[in-house]
This record gives C-alpha cells, structure tokens and sequence, in this order.
C-alpha cells in the first residue's frame, strides 16, 4: 500500500509543469481632459441677429414687426436696440429660450435644433415667464 502511495506522489510531482508568466504589458497613458467647455454639438446664438416677423398675441391679434434680436454673446441682446439678457438652455429633447424684458415681458419658448440650423422659427409657442396662461406665437427669421 505505501508503495502504490509512493509511487502515485511521484507521478503527480513529475506529471505537474511550470508554466512561464508573462504578464500583459501596460496600457498606454490616456489625456485627463481637464477643460470643462462643452465639446459636443450644442447650438449657440451668440454673433447672429434675428427678425421677428410677426407675433400672435393671447387675444389672437397678429401683429406685424420688424424687430431686430442682436444676440452679442452667450448672454447679451439686444431687442430693438435696447440691451437685456437671454438664455438659451440645453434640454434633452430641444432648446429652452428665455428672452428677458421684451415689448411683451419676459418670454420663455421651446426652439429645435431645426429652427437654429435653418435661421426661421415659425409660430413657436412663447409663454409669460410669470404667467404661462399668456401665450404668444413668434415668427422670425435670421439674418
């Protein structure tokens, strides 16, 4: 019995091979990005000058304009000559803009990617910033 013992100790120890490791070699260094500036294709206004054309108002009366919106930088405009602020805001499906102190008060509407690219917005619906039951339709056009 201890020989079948001995004998079977033997052949698993000369039975067992080392394997040579080698281990992967490392990856190559990635860049950190440290800038924090948006690096994807979100649309801006600023350097461009819009007309507005036309405007529904709550009580369904057009109103003809010829209105001039000079957005000077990502913050800055002019209506008519008259400097205000504006937003214009990334949401997941569309552009949020806020046009603060206009002829009508502060107006918040949703623009596409469409209107931005192409330079018309056509009817888009404008609400009151402090009264969404004041509606307003826009038309206008870039320059």
């Amino acid at each position: 019995m201890k020989n079948l013992i001995s004998i079977t100790l033997i052949l698993l120890l000369f039975s067992c091979k080392k394997e040579d490791f080698t281990p992967n070699p490392p990856n190559p260094p990635v860049p950190i990005i440290t800038d924090t500036t948006l690096v994807d294709s979100t649309l801006t206004l600023a350097g461009q000058k819009w007309v507005v054309t036309k405007i529904l108002l709550t009580d369904l009366v057009y109103e003809n304009r010829q209105d001039t919106l000079d957005f000077e930088n990502n913050s800055d405009y002019t209506y008519s000559n008259i400097p205000s602020l504006y937003d214009l805001d990334v949401t997941p499906y569309n552009y949020k803009l806020t046009l603060y102190n206009t002829p009508w008060g502060h107006l918040v509407g949703t623009l596409y990617e469409y209107n931005l690219t192409s330079g018309v917005v056509s009817g888009s619906v404008f609400v009151d910033y402090y009264n969404s039951s004041n509606q307003y339709k826009i038309w206008m056009t870039r320059q």
